[in-house]
């Protein structure tokens, strides 16, 4: 299996990756605005065009699966070496792909990745933020309702906690992508190795935001000690910042890439 893949510009490639929520929609206006000086190449990930056509994932799914299916659909493409952008799940995956192929990626920047392997390469994870992963893990395999996809935007940091999310603009998108979260325990089963992080040599963009959940800033906090070459940037807007606060975002990223 290879993700699916949309390709606009020309030039040296870039690959935007994203997360479940709004899936690749949510990298269309970045792509655009960047296509007239790089080959933007968006990539779809697994569980998202699954999702959209309430399909189950493979009995086999995991983030291996998808890193896999990322490869596969960069050599589809002709792409050998590119800079890449990430978000949230698609960046978990990315962030595989890149430690386990640094000849193949020229820069990363990674947007608030649920890594739950990176938190624990520094310990056990709290007791509060396991109780949180069973809720998530209980939505493996299972039409994922409105009430759960609510629930998760409040925990992914999408939405503040005394807000509806169902009053925001986005919730008919989220509403339409939600069986993505279908994917319940594979970013929790996922582990990967801290040494490759270390040992990683490409220049490294990482993102966060102060009005994200504190996990997610955790994981950032420790990839930023962990990467030889990293810069971080704390934007707000929760976890979609790069969509919300769009213009900041590339301020941001484009001097990084070029």
């Amino acid at each position: 299996m290879k993700m699916k893949t949309d390709v606009i510009g020309h030039g040296r490639p870039l690959v935007l990756v994203p997360g479940g929520l709004t899936g690749w929609v949510s990298w269309k206006p970045h792509a655009e605005k960047l296509s007239t000086d790089y080959k933007v190449i968006r990539v779809q990930p697994l569980n998202v065009d699954l999702g959209l056509r309430r399909e189950r994932l493979p009995d086999d799914y995991s983030v291996d699966l998808e890193v896999k299916a990322l490869a596969d659909a960069l050599e589809h493409v002709g792409v050998r070496e590119a800079d890449f952008a990430a978000w949230s799940f698609g960046a978990e995956v990315t962030l595989s792909f890149a430690i386990a192929n640094p000849d193949r990626v020229r820069t990363l920047t990674l947007i608030e990745p649920p890594a739950f392997w990176v938190l624990r390469s520094r310990g056990p994870l709290s007791p509060q933020l396991l109780d949180r992963q069973r809720q998530l893990i209980a939505m493996w395999r299972v039409d994922v309702t409105e009430e759960q996809l609510a629930w998760f935007t409040h925990f992914a940091g999408f939405v503040p906690p005394d807000l509806d999310p169902r009053t925001m603009p986005a919730w008919q998108a989220w509403a339409a992508h939600r069986q993505s979260l279908a994917h319940g325990d594979a970013t929790y089963m996922h582990q990967d190795d801290i040494e490759r992080v270390r040992k990683f040599p490409k220049p490294v963009l990482l993102f966060k935001s102060r009005d994200s959940s504190e996990f997610l800033q955790q994981i950032i906090d420790i990839l930023s000690e962990e990467f030889r070459n990293a810069t971080v940037h704390d934007l707000p807007g929760g976890h979609a910042m790069h969509v919300l606060n769009r213009e900041a975002f590339l301020g941001l990223f484009l001097p990084f890439i070029r």
